[in-house]
């Protein structure tokens, strides 16, 4: 997993830092975290909550990444986890994992219809 993220995420992925999240943090949650992985794709899904809504959880991609040639690896991981987001009665479903590529086009295969943006000020 960490081979593949030092591939295709940007300068600021710290491997060191992702492992140890994925080990102590990932694994160690499974009723927050969906850490899924082919041979060639990886994604790790968690479920959120607001605190004025804490029986409505949502759901966000936080990680999708697969090598070169292997993104229908991604959708099926990507399908994956919307069918784990609906089991666990999730109101939304969200992809914000940052990577290079444009996974819209994606997004819009498995059904995305509204992009959620926020007000972002980026400190970096």
């Amino acid at each position: 997993m960490v081979d593949v993220g030092d591939r295709r995420y940007s300068a600021h992925y710290d491997r060191l830092a992702t492992e140890q999240w994925v080990r102590n943090l990932v694994l160690k949650g499974p009723m927050i975290f969906l850490p899924i992985r082919t041979d060639d794709a990886f994604l790790i899904a968690m479920l959120s909550t607001t605190p004025w809504m804490p029986s409505v959880p949502e759901c966000n991609v936080v990680m999708v990444c697969a090598d070169d040639g292997a993104m229908w690896q991604a959708v099926t991981l990507l399908r994956a986890s919307i069918e784990w987001a609906r089991r666990r009665k999730c109101s939304l479903w969200r992809v914000s994992s940052e990577t290079d590529y444009d996974l819209t086009p994606i997004a819009l295969k498995l059904g995305a219809r509204e992009l959620n943006v926020r007000h972002v000020l980026r400190l970096a």
